[in-house]
């Protein structure tokens, strides 16, 4: 029981601190790496993409009518994002890219 309560305690303080941090997705040629659901991004927490890739690539973010290049080693921060958008999944991905193959992503905003 005692060793329950503290792997619970570790994953809520895991959480915690995930929700002070930036989101970071990861251009990596022809690929958003976790730009996959699997942590809502809440209010205050900007998304930055990283490319680490070999290429140049674009994000593009329809409903926030963002497109911007990012170069190999370069990222582009997008502030608060969750405080931009409502609720809800938002497609993102890379105009260069996107229709040889298919390179795109979802992210999740929280509700508060």
């Amino acid at each position: 029981m005692f060793a329950a309560a503290v792997a619970s305690l570790v994953l809520a303080s895991a959480f915690l601190v995930e929700e002070d941090r930036p989101y970071v997705v990861t251009a990596i040629d022809y690929h958003f790496h976790d730009a996959h659901p699997t942590l809502p991004i809440g209010p205050g927490r900007d998304l930055i993409v990283r490319n680490q890739g070999r290429n140049v690539h674009n994000v593009t973010i329809p409903a926030l009518g963002i497109s911007r290049d990012v170069r190999p080693g370069e990222q582009v921060v997008i502030g608060a994002i969750a405080d931009r958008l409502a609720p809800g999944r938002y497609e993102l991905f890379c105009q260069i890219h996107l229709a040889a193959f298919g390179m795109k992503g979802v992210i999740i905003i929280a509700s508060e």
